[in-house]
């Protein structure tokens, strides 16, 4: 009885239960792990470059940093509120929400149904009935859905998997989830050296047009030496050369420290490979029939005899 009672139940659960896609993705991080804190280290440091932040294996993706980040609820709000790629005119969280049969009840708190994920929009903003159903999906997909790990953890590959009901649905969170990580640390361990790279070019660019303007007026200068009625003072002529020349070696200094700037921040660029992408058919999750219905009566049987060993069950014999 606890045998065909329990196949009953494994037989409706296969039949009720919809079929899930399995996305997975597997990939590695990719840094530069060179010590900074050498002879370069202080080379640049006699021209002004800081190059601190490239020093060390910190970072947010340093270690297993990784396996929380992917799981932020913050990243996973900015990727379900992208656009579908089918459907241009609706989120992933739309067709997440309407998937999983909870529109009709989200709608019936938004009225506006346009504005109840819009495409692009900022999580924390949008207003508070829109977060409070946005964070619904998200704790849903965090909880049940999504994981993040390492397939060995001798290794530096990782592994995020997610499931949904929906087989682009699943393949589009898994990807774009990875490529806002890999925005996110690129923007992060490059940041410090972009800043600096900005602040060097906007000095070059000052320097160069004082440059230009102390070459025109050495220039003009010169023109008024060669007419015998306009002579210009040695003085004067001497200070507008020293100028120029000192400019030039200013520039010719910055560009040089600017260009160092920009190799250091191409070689420092950490960059996030997939090594394995989901591609369609994905791997089908469904307990079909003929495996719920035996699964089901070994579990009934397994469950009366621990009963029965435990003394919690007696049957009487006739």
């Amino acid at each position: 009885m606890f045998g065909l009672f329990f196949s009953f139940l494994g037989g409706v659960y296969s039949l009720l239960t919809p079929p899930r896609y399995l996305a997975k993705v597997n990939f590695v991080i990719e840094e530069n792990k060179q010590n900074a804190g050498g002879l370069f280290s202080a080379l640049a440091g006699q021209i002004g470059m800081d190059i601190s932040s490239i020093a060390g294996n910190s970072g947010i993706l340093a270690g297993d940093n990784v396996l929380q980040l992917l799981k932020s609820p913050t990243m996973l709000k900015k990727v379900l509120l992208t656009s579908h790629p089918v459907d241009s005119l609706h989120t992933l969280a739309w067709h997440y929400a309407s998937g999983y049969g909870l529109l009709n009840e989200f709608t019936a708190l938004i009225k506006n149904e346009s504005s109840l994920f819009p495409i692009n929009g900022v999580p924390g903003s949008m207003g508070r009935v829109q977060d409070s159903l946005l964070s619904v999906i998200v704790k849903r997909i965090s909880e049940n859905e999504l994981s993040v790990f390492k397939p060995d953890r001798k290794l530096s590959i990782f592994s995020l998997e997610i499931s949904t009901r929906n087989e682009l649905l699943s393949q589009q969170i898994a990807l774009r989830l990875i490529r806002e990580a890999s925005d996110l640390y690129v923007n992060t361990k490059t940041k410090r050296l972009r800043i600096n790279a900005d602040r060097l070019q906007r000095k070059t660019d000052s320097i160069a047009g004082l440059l230009n303007k102390q070459t025109f007026s050495t220039a003009a200068a010169n023109l008024y030496n060669a007419n015998a009625g306009l002579n210009k003072t040695f003085a004067e002529l001497d200070i507008s050369s020293r100028e120029k020349a000192m400019l030039s070696v200013l520039y010719a200094d910055l560009n040089k420290s600017l260009e160092i700037t920009r190799t250091a921040l191409i070689q420092e660029t950490p960059t996030i490979e997939i090594i394995d992408k989901p591609v369609f058919p994905l791997q089908k999750m469904h307990w079909v029939w003929y495996k719920a219905i035996p699964i089901g009566f070994l579990m009934g049987v397994s469950l009366f005899f621990v009963l029965f060993l435990f003394g919690l069950f007696k049957p009487r014999l006739a």
